[in-house]
């Protein structure tokens, strides 16, 4: 599959589905087959990587300062709400894909709904009662104490039905909801930017702490800090507007 640029979308965010390959390393013979497998999803997919990515870029809105320091894995994860917002469609992890996109998509355009995901697992929305920004915890907008952090997440918990996995999904451009995710991560990498310019990100999936094989890694960004932490309470917020009809990938044998 050949890398798309802003030039290969049509105007209208129905039926394209993006997916993201960012750091510079070469996919492996397993995620080959994985994005072969996306044509099952019977849409147009856009391969966006590290070359292709400043065709997508506004003008207007550029990308946060932030962005080239931060692991790969980060990348993604503000390239989603960024790509949801303005450009809108779907989005899906480089996994194995077996079933049809196409009836959600409808589902979200003729039922006016603002987008649609596969049903969030248990035990697979964000800790964001765990993650902290030098000792201190945020809920979407605004900095909360432990306790009220760890409250909400056990409320999120229970209602995790309610919920869309981080994934797989599928936006309208420029509604309320990738307004309000794009401006939440955003303001976070304005937290993070000075943390981040003395221990920027180095390495694919980097975790604080981890040793890489040069010491404990320093780097200050929570791992579901700037996805499952806000897709997680947002959708929760937004559950009368989506839909939870998505076909989750296969989350075996990706790597």
């Amino acid at each position: 599959m050949q890398p798309a640029t802003r030039d290969n979308l049509d105007s209208d965010w129905w039926d394209r589905i993006f997916v993201f390959w960012i750091g510079g390393a070469v996919l492996s013979p397993a995620r080959r087959d994985c994005l072969e497998t996306l044509s099952a999803a019977e849409c147009k997919i856009h391969l966006v990587t590290d070359e292709t990515l400043a065709s997508f870029v506004l003008a207007e809105a550029p990308l946060h300062p932030a962005y080239p320091l931060l692991s790969p894995i980060h990348r993604s994860d503000y390239l989603r709400a960024y790509f949801m917002h303005f450009y809108g469609g779907g989005y899906t992890d480089i996994k194995r894909t077996s079933k049809s996109w196409r009836g959600a998509f409808a589902a979200v355009r003729d039922g006016d709904m603002v987008g649609a995901g596969y049903q969030e697992l248990p035990n697979g929305a964000g800790r964001f009662h765990r993650s902290r920004i030098l000792g201190k915890h945020y809920f979407l907008e605004r900095e909360v104490g432990y306790l009220q952090a760890y409250l909400r997440y056990k409320v999120q918990t229970a209602r995790h039905k309610s919920l869309i996995g981080n994934c797989a999904f599928i936006f309208r451009r420029e509604t309320e909801f990738t307004a309000r995710w794009l401006s939440i991560v955003e303001r976070r990498l304005d937290l993070l930017l000075p943390l981040l310019r003395e221990n920027p990100g180095r390495y694919p999936k980097e975790v604080a702490g981890n040793d890489y094989g040069d010491g404990p890694s320093r780097y200050p960004v929570p791992w579901s800090f700037l996805l499952g932490d806000i897709l997680g309470p947002l959708s929760l917020q937004y559950r009368h507007r989506l839909l939870r009809i998505l076909p989750p990938p296969d989350f075996k044998n990706y790597e």
